[in-house]
């Protein structure tokens, strides 16, 4: 009838949550993502780095209940664009998530559907709020893997595919050795 209480290890150095479902992306997976597909082609061509691992501890997809992974985004760039996750909004767009930076240097970038774009910088200890309705992306700003805690409705579900589409109307670049956000011209309203 109740579902058992349970506990699990996170390694903070690692970002490791045992007994978790591992999920890889690799560069090859992001094809379409980043400005610079020149770029892309080749890093792909020569490497296909690992952008990052996501470990995750899911529940039954139900109401009431939560979802909690760890992602560790790895150090890189494709052209002048540091590496992110290819982000999301919630299938179920009213559900809200949290996320915790453990380890590293980065930044998450949300967006509204009509486009409204926010960057909060994250450094260990930095949590973020994405409120319901926001698509959300992380990036590696850094050079070190950029390792974070996300806590999500389990119910909330994922929908890549309007990310995939449209992407967000703002990208993260190094200029000059600092951090600069800008308008995307790839981005469709």
């Amino acid at each position: 009838m109740y579902k058992e209480p349970f506990g699990v290890k996170l390694d903070f150095e690692t970002g490791i949550i045992e007994n978790a479902k591992k999920l890889v992306r690799k560069l090859s997976d992001m094809k379409g993502y980043f400005l610079d597909e020149e770029a892309w082609k080749e890093l792909v061509e020569k490497e296909d780095p690992v952008v990052y691992e996501v470990y995750a501890i899911e529940q039954e997809e139900k109401e009431g209940d939560l979802n909690f992974a760890t992602t560790v985004l790895y150090p890189g760039k494709v052209g002048k664009e540091f590496f992110f996750t290819k982000g999301h909004y919630h299938a179920k767009a009213d559900r809200a998530e949290i996320y915790f930076a453990l380890k590293g240097k980065g930044g998450m970038l949300l967006q509204t559907p009509e486009g409204d774009a926010k960057f909060i910088e994250m450094e260990p200890g930095t949590i973020v709020y994405v409120p319901p309705y926001w698509a959300h992306r992380t990036v590696n700003t850094g050079n070190e893997p950029f390792i974070f805690l996300a806590i999500y409705p389990a119910d909330a579900g994922h929908d890549y595919g309007t990310i995939k589409e449209k992407g967000f109307s703002k990208i993260v670049v190094e200029e000059d050795g600092k951090v600069v956000v800008k308008d995307n011209p790839k981005w469709k309203e």
